[in-house]
């Protein structure tokens, strides 16, 4: 039996034992008024986004709160990833940092707390 370094999840939490991305959201987030302005894709992409940066998707020579995002992760078309990225930037809950359009890379985010000030 493989042993696990990190915390085991729970059997209503996860179907893997080990080796599983979790990403915890704290009852203060939901309850912002920042994350009610969200709609339930928005939100459901910034899941997808926390996964992504707690699953090692840190850029190599950057600080370690800065993640690529993989886009077919998001289900929906271009235009609505497009459009629920931007809602999630607006309302302070991530930053773009490079969007990697001109040079052909990947875009680079961050994880915000700007979200805490929005009205």
């Amino acid at each position: 039996m493989a042993s696990c370094k990190k915390k085991l999840p729970k059997a209503f939490e996860s179907s893997k034992p080990c080796n599983d991305v979790s990403a915890v959201l704290y009852a203060s987030m939901l309850q912002s008024p920042a994350w009610k302005k969200l709609t339930k894709p928005q939100q459901i992409l910034y899941v997808y986004m926390r996964l992504q940066f707690y699953g090692n998707n840190q850029v190599p020579g950057k600080p370690q709160i800065y993640f690529y995002f993989n886009q077919t992760l998001w289900k929906k078309t271009l235009k609505s990833f497009y459009r629920d990225r931007d809602a999630l930037i607006e309302h302070g809950f991530i930053e773009k940092i490079e969007s990697g359009k001109n040079t052909r890379t990947k875009a680079v985010y961050k994880l915000s707390s700007a979200w805490q000030r929005d009205p």
